[in-house]
């Protein structure tokens, strides 16, 4: 059996728009606490990576959403790393009803980075056994290229916003792009990060054609995101 994790999933009321649509940043939590529990589970997480000045950061992800859940059913989270090069770690999730049926495909990029110089660096940090050779979205994480871009908003960050590691939690991003666009939902989200925020920065928020939202700070791109 390929290297995996699996956890229950149950979607409440408070995870759904005013449309019934499921939050984006809802998956995109739950995408983020299966791979912190499989990577504590496997003795790689954020304490013995810490105690060495490394930690896990995510660089993209995407989403597509097949088919919408229903709030209180038992859902099923599934999670399968592949190590894809030196310093790539791509983690696919599936969240299947509770009939098996695919609810959402999700796909992820990670690397190792050390803590204090915020590099990328090659470890042996590893998930040991076989990995999955097949990726959930053949068609992999498309970069989002923002162009034409116009001022909506601005956000400063707070420390709602926060994660562990002491920056924003790249899953406000979604919610960041979605009020950018103005939109209540979608069937498919794809973000690529480019740079951290931390508490009190001020992220510049743009739309852009095509779905296509960014977020900035200090003229730097933080994250660029598309909406399906």
């Amino acid at each position: 059996m390929y290297v995996q994790y699996s956890l229950p999933l149950r979607f409440d009321e408070g995870d759904f728009t005013p449309g019934g649509c499921v939050r984006p940043s809802v998956i995109l939590h739950a995408f983020q606490d299966i791979a912190k529990a499989h990577a504590q589970s496997a003795g790689i997480g954020f304490e013995p990576l810490m105690a060495r000045n490394l930690i896990w950061v995510v660089m993209k992800l995407r989403f597509i959403l097949r088919a919408q859940p229903r709030p209180g059913e038992e859902c099923t989270l599934l999670s399968f790393p592949r190590r894809t090069g030196s310093l790539i770690y791509d983690r696919d999730f599936h969240i299947l009803s509770p009939e098996g049926a695919e609810l959402v495909t999700g796909a992820s990029q990670w690397c190792v980075v050390n803590f204090v110089t915020r590099h990328a660096e090659q470890t042996d940090v590893d998930f040991k056994g076989e990995y999955n050779p097949e990726p959930a979205i053949p068609e992999g994480i498309p970069r989002v290229r923002p162009r034409d871009l116009v001022l909506v908003s601005r956000h400063v960050v707070t420390p709602g916003d926060m994660d562990e590691n002491g920056h924003t939690n790249n899953c406000r991003y979604a919610d960041m792009a979605l009020e950018t666009l103005g939109l209540d939902s979608v069937s498919g989200l794809t973000l690529n990060f480019a740079s951290e925020t931390r508490l009190g920065d001020e992220i510049e928020l743009y739309r852009g054609p095509d779905g296509i939202a960014a977020g900035k700070c200090g003229g730097s791109l933080v994250f660029a995101a598309r909406a399906e």
